[in-house]
């Protein structure tokens, strides 16, 4: 009898993508009884927590177990597999494919997001950098000078409140400064901040903060695009930086619900948003 199988699952991606790894915790009545995980080869973050996942699905198929409850602190993966929230991702439609194939085999199994405070979360987290930390070399001094990332990660309590809907799908795609493009970016809130939204109107100047999961975080100066002397990164507006949080300067096209349309955005498909602000009007 399986009785109160709980599973924790975390991946991680240094680069995002980069080189990642994942984890999973399994914990029943209390008592770990595993604690395991593997190098992921090279993916994003959000790749790595859905490989976290399905390994942990597959263990649990081959172990007999038929109802299990899953926790993660990836609230954008949870909500993908409870049907919250589509998978707009081509690469991330596989995985979740396995997911629901998976699921299939058990009498019940429920997700739940939560904090990455979580002890047996800290655990999982605590594993993939074990593993991370494994496969890497010692830095290199190149044109970036490179820092090494805090060995504990503060827990600041930030929620993702939205998600973006963009036309560039990869780094690569994205323009340097979104401002200068005409594009139409969709901003998609979350059901439980819709409220929020309330006062918005059409051709409103907005500051979105937007978490650029995927930019590099371990480098402190960077060369500009055109330059070909290295800059502190606290002087320049790259994506790479200790905390990526991008502050994207938009116009409101049209809000419907709980769906902003803007012009002006530079943010990859599926990046999150934690907040929203109504512009300051500057001096003349």
């Amino acid at each position: 009898m399986d009785k109160g199988i709980e599973i924790y699952t975390d991946g991680a991606s240094r680069g995002n993508p980069g080189k990642a790894s994942w984890a999973y915790i399994v914990v029943q009545e209390g008592k770990i009884i595993l604690n395991t995980g593997e190098f992921a080869g090279i993916c994003t973050n959000n790749q790595a927590e859905y490989s976290a996942i399905i390994h942990a699905l597959e263990n649990a198929v081959e172990k007999g177990w038929e109802n299990i409850a899953v926790y993660s602190d990836s609230q954008l993966v949870v909500r993908q597999i409870n049907g919250e929230y589509k998978v707009r991702d081509r690469c991330l439609q596989e995985r979740f494919a396995r997911v629901k194939k998976l699921l299939g085999r058990f009498a019940s199994a429920s997700f739940t997001h939560v904090p990455r405070s979580n002890p047996f979360i800290a655990i999982a987290d605590a594993k993939c950098n074990q593993i991370l930390d494994a496969m890497e070399p010692q830095p290199k001094q190149q044109n970036n000078v490179i820092v090494p990332l805090p060995p504990e990660k503060m827990d600041l309590g930030l929620i993702p409140i939205g998600i973006v809907h963009s036309p560039y799908k990869t780094v690569k795609e994205a323009p340097h400064q979104g401002s200068q493009r005409t594009d139409i970016t969709t901003i998609e809130l979350f059901p439980e901040y819709e409220e929020g939204l309330n006062g918005l109107g059409e051709g409103q100047e907005l500051i979105v903060l937007c978490w650029f999961d995927r930019a590099e975080r371990d480098v402190i100066t960077v060369l500009p695009p055109g330059s070909t002397k290295p800059r502190g990164v606290f002087t320049t507006r790259s994506p790479a930086r200790p905390n990526p949080v991008a502050l994207e300067e938009v116009v409101l096209v049209s809000c419907k619900g709980r769906f902003l349309t803007v012009r002006g955005m530079d943010a990859i498909d599926g990046t999150e948003v934690i907040d929203i602000k109504p512009a300051l009007k500057r001096m003349k």
